[in-house]
């Protein structure tokens, strides 16, 4: 059986905003964190095990699936407007209506993540490295980014015990380099663009560009705030000590 509902969302939230808080509704509804998600730029499906998910794709997408399966699809209502229309359908085996009232108050708990930000930020101290994760679905290992303090001896080597790098996970990431594509494409030769699987050295007048945009993104993503705070105070600190903070990609 097959349930919907259109919910109008908050015009303040961003649409990666409105993600983190689905997902983290997500997290408490299925009770684990190894859920099987497929995300697009405009739509989240979820559901216990990848087997349910392909044979309900490749059943034609069906009203009736093995296991209960959400999809969340967002729509802008006008272009370019940033306000949006989330799209909500639940899937179940069953053939009637009879779970109208479960479906009712899954409704109620969706609104109430919808409606609070959450406070999701895990950080853990490894030797030299500082993994920081606001959001963290899947234990795929580590895909991602690293942060390193950057400067050079008098060999032109890279100096060790700059002191702690960060580690961000990729998922994590996507609204940090909101900020940091502020300053891309660079005007240095053969670094101009953002190299996701390689290393980008930015330097001190850069970082300040893009800690502007990092305050203004945590004021437009409330669940994401204490994510930016914290690796924003890294930045600026670090930058006591080094001129540039190189960006690995890890892809």
């Amino acid at each position: 059986m097959r349930y919907d509902i259109e919910v109008a969302c908050t015009s303040y939230l961003t649409l990666h905003e409105q993600k983190l808080r689905i997902k983290s509704f997500l997290i408490d509804y299925f009770g684990i964190a190894n859920f099987f998600l497929v995300e697009t730029g405009f739509s989240i499906t979820a559901v216990q095990e990848e087997t349910a998910f392909f044979e309900w794709i490749n059943s034609g997408r069906p009203d009736r699936t093995t296991q209960e399966l959400f999809l969340f699809e967002w729509v802008e209502q006008e272009r370019w407007s940033g306000h949006f229309l989330l799209k909500c359908s639940f899937f179940n085996r069953l053939e009637d209506n009879s779970r109208r009232k479960q479906f009712e108050k899954i409704v109620l708990q969706m609104k109430a993540y919808m409606a609070h930000p959450t406070l999701t930020l895990h950080i853990d101290e490894r030797g030299k490295v500082i993994d920081v994760r606001q959001f963290h679905h899947r234990t795929d290992g580590k895909i991602g980014y690293a942060l390193l303090p950057y400067a050079e001896d008098e060999q032109g080597r890279w100096r060790e015990n700059l002191g702690a790098s960060l580690w961000i996970y990729r998922e994590d990431f996507h609204v940090l380099y909101e900020g940091i594509k502020a300053v891309y494409p660079r005007k240095v030769t053969g670094f101009e663009d953002f190299d996701h699987t390689g290393m980008n050295f930015v330097s001190k007048p850069e970082w300040k560009i893009i800690l502007k945009h990092w305050t203004q993104l945590a004021i437009n993503n409330p669940s994401s705030a204490e994510f930016i705070d914290y690796v924003s105070r890294w930045v600026i600190t670090t930058l006591e000590h080094v001129d540039e903070i190189a960006i690995e990609g890890n892809m």
